[in-house]
């Protein structure tokens, strides 16, 4: 075997292997943490609904179990854009704060109560009578900015939001919220499931292969590479 490499290829190749074997291993990290955020949301589904004080002041697992029922709400409400259960059209999640258990953080922590479509003057078109124990929605790089005096975000904002509700900055406690408990696993699982960053993996790890195999038969193509002894 003789292989003499092209300089300016090799390390170009290089660097793209190593940029793709990198995001095959990222997904594959991806998929254990998001199996990992499953099992724990199926441990918490299988124990039955608890009131939210057992709920949250366990020292357990606890997100995505069942809450029995909500403490005494407070006058108020915030709504959250998202979409609907069943029909996935847009709308408002409405949520209002209700007194927290003394071992979290804040007086207060939110609770779905409603869903509004995204029609101006529409009443709720559901009522919220399930919940479970979710960590709030995130503001990502294009998330629009919140609305406090309108009462509108578009992920959680504790400061904007107790503002908007005439709480103390603080009040909202900023760990959890209580979301309409659909027996479905969340958006943050369900969106991108363990087998979706497994199917991310195989491509990146694939194209890694069908690179360096391109690479090769380049080289060999060219007298560069072969396999047989060489003459002199």
């Amino acid at each position: 075997m003789h292989f003499r490499p092209m300089p300016l290829l090799t390390v170009l190749t290089l660097a793209a292997l190593a940029f793709l074997l990198t995001l095959g291993v990222w997904q594959s990290q991806r998929m254990a943490w998001k199996q990992a955020l499953l099992d724990e949301w199926e441990e918490a589904r299988a124990n039955p609904a608890r009131d939210l004080d057992e709920a949250l002041c366990t020292g357990e697992a606890f997100e995505g179990r069942a809450v029995g029922y909500l403490p005494e709400e407070r006058a108020g409400n915030v709504r959250v854009y998202g979409r609907g259960e069943g029909d996935n059209r847009p709308g408002w999640r409405i949520f209002v704060p209700v007194y927290a258990p003394a071992c979290v953080e804040g007086g207060y922590i939110l609770a779905e109560a409603a869903f509004q479509p995204l029609v101006e003057n529409a009443a709720p078109i559901r009522m919220i009578e399930n919940w479970r124990i979710e960590a709030p929605l995130a503001a990502g790089p294009f998330t629009p900015p919140s609305e406090p005096a309108e009462r509108s975000f578009y992920a959680f904002d504790a400061s904007g939001m107790a503002e908007a509700l005439g709480l103390e900055d603080g009040a909202l406690n900023a760990a959890w919220w209580l979301a309409e408990d659909t027996g479905e696993p969340p958006a943050y699982i369900a969106d991108t499931p363990p087998e979706r960053h497994f199917g991310y993996a195989l491509t990146w790890f694939g194209m890694a292969i069908a690179l360096l195999a391109v690479y090769l038969v380049f080289h060999a193509a060219r007298g560069r590479l072969s396999f047989t002894a060489r003459k002199e």
